[in-house]
C-alpha cells in the first residue's frame, strides 16, 4: 500500500528539476569513498542510468536505483561535460525533496538508523520532506532506509507507523517527523492534541504514546519531532500561517493526554521535539514550518548552539531554535518532553569543549545516552593494592568494558590496560583498575563505567599509551575524538550497510551502538 501511495503522490506532485544524469558505458563497482581500495556497495550495470551528484576528478559520486549512492570512475560514464569540480548538484533521493542540495552528514550513515518523514498538511509537502529529509541525513540515517509519505488517511498513517515497526531491529534508532494540522474534537479545549489526517479524522496524542511505547522496548533511541500547532490562538500576519485548523472533528475522539505528556512516563529513551506548547500555535511559511527549519539550521551549525558538553542533546538545539523562532511573525515557542539529554546527531558538536571541566562533561554527555534499561554495576572486590583496585562487574548480559576518568584536560582510560588488554567481559567478572601515572591510588576517584553490546576501538578514540594506562591528549580535539568514539560504534562496513534485522546475533551485537553505563566512586 505504501509503494501505492508514493506512486499516486509522484503523480499529483509537480515535476522536480532533476540533476544530470549519465549513462554507464561499462559495468562499474559503487563505492563507498572514491577510491578503488573502497568497499563496494552495489555493481552497477552497462547501459544502465545514474544521477551525478559530484565529480571530484576521476571519480563520480552518484545515485543509482534504490536511492543507494557512492562513487563510480568517471571513465565507465558517457560524461561528456561534467559539472565543476567540488560542486554538488541538487541530488534529491526523494520525490518530496526541493532541489536544494542534500546535507552533508554529521554523523556516520549506519544501517540501524530509520526515518519516517510524514507530510499531512494540505500545503506543499516537499518543503517540510526536505528539510525533514537533510536532518535524517545529519542524523546518520541511509537515503534508502528513509520513508517518504504524504496525505495520509488515519488508515493510512496507522499503517506507515505498524510498518516501521515491522522492519527496524533490536537497538537501532528512529527518527519520525510529522508535518501536521493540529485539531480537536467538537468538545473542545478540555481535550487532549492530535493531528488531522487527510481524511479529516484524529490521531490522537494517546495513540501515539501507544506507539512510541512499542518502538521504545525495541530500539536504543527514538527522536520524535511534530511540527503541528496545538492550540487556536493566532497571531494575524500574511508572512505565516497557523498549523491548527479551526474546523473542530465532528466525531473525533476525545484523548486526554497532550503529546510528550502521557498517562505513563515516557521511556527515557525517547525525546520528542515539539513546534509548540501546550494550547499554543505553530506556524508555516513558504518553506514549510517554522520549527522544521530552524532545527534544521541548527543542526547544519548556521545558529549557535549552546551546550554544556559541546554536544546538541535536544535542549540545547530547542534553545539554539528559539531565537530563529524569535525573529519570525506569531511568536511561536518551542517545547521539549521526553529525555532533553538525548542527543539526536552524535558526530553534531556546537564548540569545542573546553575548560578545566570540559573532561568531565564530556563523560556526563556519554552516561546520559546510556541504556537506564540495563541491570549494570561495579563493587570492590578487595582492598585496593600496589597492583591495583579489584572490582567486580555484575550485568544482565556479557559485553565490552571500559572505564575512564575525567583528568586535566583530558581522559584517561583505566580500563582496558597493559595487564588486562581483553575487554569483553562475562557477567560477574573481576577487573583490577590502575591509576593514573603520577598518582598512588584511585581512592575517592568518580569513575565511569561502560558496558558496550560492540566494540570500541581507543586509539582511534584518540587514546595513546601513558605508562600501564591509555589517555586523550589534553586538548579539545582529544576529547571530541574519544567521546565519537564512544557514542559511534563500530564503522565496519557491514554496521553501515547490513541492517540489524539481517545480520546474526552476534553481528548485530557488533554494530550496535548501545550501551550501559554506571559512575563509581572507587573505594
Amino acid at each position: 500500500m505504501l509503494r501505492a501511495t508514493l506512486a499516486a503522490l509522484l503523480l499529483a506532485l509537480p515535476a522536480l528539476a532533476s540533476a544530470q544524469t549519465a549513462l554507464m558505458t561499462r559495468p562499474d563497482k559503487l563505492r563507498d569513498t572514491p577510491s578503488s581500495f573502497a568497499f563496494g556497495i552495489a555493481e552497477v550495470h552497462r547501459r544502465s542510468s545514474v544521477q551525478v551528484l559530484e565529480v571530484r576528478g576521476e571519480w563520480v559520486r552518484v545515485e543509482i536505483s534504490g536511492n543507494r549512492t557512492g562513487w563510480i570512475q568517471r571513465d565507465s560514464t558517457d560524461l561528456g561535460s561534467a559539472p565543476p569540480e567540488n560542486s554538488a548538484s541538487p541530488a534529491p533521493s526523494s520525490p518530496l525533496r526541493s532541489g536544494s542540495s542534500a546535507a552533508l552528514p554529521r554523523s556516520a550513515a549506519r544501517a540501524s538508523n530509520h526515518a519516517l518523514i510524514l507530510s499531512l498538511t494540505p500545503s506543499d509537502p516537499k518543503a517540510d520532506a526536505s528539510s525533514a529529509g537533510r536532518i535524517a541525513a545529519l542524523m546518520g540515517v541511509p537515503d534508502t532506509n528513509t520513508r517518504y509519505l504524504a496525505a495520509l488517511s488515519l488508515d493510512g498513517l496507522r499503517q506507515a507507523l505498524a510498518e516501521l515497526d515491522a522492519r527496524i531491529g533490536d537497538q537501532d534508532r528512529v527518527f519520525i517527523h510529522i508535518a501536521a494540522f493540529g485539531a480537536r474534537p467538537r468538545s473542545g479545549a478540555d481535550c487532549g492534541d492530535a493531528i488531522l489526517s487527510d481524511d479529516k479524522q484524529l490521531f490522537t496524542a494517546t495513540e501515539l504514546h501507544r506507539y512510541l511505547q512499542g518502538l521504545a522496548a525495541r530500539t536504543d533511541k527514538v527522536f520524535v519531532v511534530i511540527d503541528a500547532g496545538r492550540g487556536d490562538e493566532r497571531k494575524p500576519t500574511t508572512a505565516v500561517h497557523s498549523r491548527f485548523s479551526r474546523q473542530p472533528v465532528a466525531d473525533g475522539a476525545c484523548s486526554s493526554e497532550s503529546f510528550g505528556q502521557a498517562g505513563t512516563p515516557l521511556p527515557a529513551n525517547v525525546q520528542i521535539l515539539l513546534a509548540a506548547p501546550r494550547n499554543r500555535a505553530a506556524f508555516e511559511d513558504g518553506n514549510g514550518g517554522l520549527a522544521t527549519q530552524a532545527l534544521l539550521a541548527c543542526l547544519e551549525g548556521r545558529a549557535p548552539t549552546p551546550g554544556n558538553s559541546g554536544l546538541a542533546d535536544g535542549d540545547a538545539l530547542r534553545r539554539c531554535a528559539q531565537p530563529l523562532l524569535d525573529r519570525k511573525p506569531g511568536e511561536q515557542q518551542l517545547a521539549l518532553a521526553g529525555n532533553p539529554a538525548l542527543i539526536p546527531a552524535p558526530f553534531s558538536w556546537t564548540s569545542d569543549p573546553t575548560g578545566t571541566d570540559a573532561p568531565r562533561r564530556s563523560l556526563e554527555a556519554i552516561h546520559a545516552q546510556r541504556d537506564q534499561r540495563r541491570r549494570f554495576d561495579a563493587r570492590p572486590a578487595g582492598r585496593a593494592t600496589a597492583a591495583g583496585t579489584p572490582m567486580q562487574i555484575t550485568s544482565d548480559r556479557p559485553g565490552h568494558l571500559y572505564v575512564l576518568m575525567a583528568g586535566d584536560g583530558g581522559l584517561s582510560l583505566l580500563y582496558p590496560n597493559q595487564y588486562s588488554p581483553d575487554t569483553r567481559l562475562e557477567p560477574g567478572a573481576r577487573i583490577s583498575l590502575l591509576p593514573p601515572e603520577g598518582r598512588k591510588s584511585l581512592a575517592g576517584s568518580r569513575l565511569l563505567f561502560l558496558l558496550t553490546d560492540g566494540p570500541r576501538t581507543p586509539y582511534r578514540g584518540g587514546f595513546a599509551p601513558t605508562g600501564a594506562i591509555s589517555a586523550t591528549h589534553p586538548d579539545a580535539r582529544g576529547l571530541r575524538s574519544a567521546t565519537e568514539e564512544f557514542l559511534g560504534g563500530d564503522v565496519a562496513p557491514q554496521c553501515r550497510f547490513s541492517e540489524t534485522r539481517n545480520l546474526g546475533a552476534t553481528q548485530a551485537r557488533q554494530c550496535s551502538s548501545a550501551f550501559a553505563a554506571r559512575w563509581i566512586t572507587a573505594p
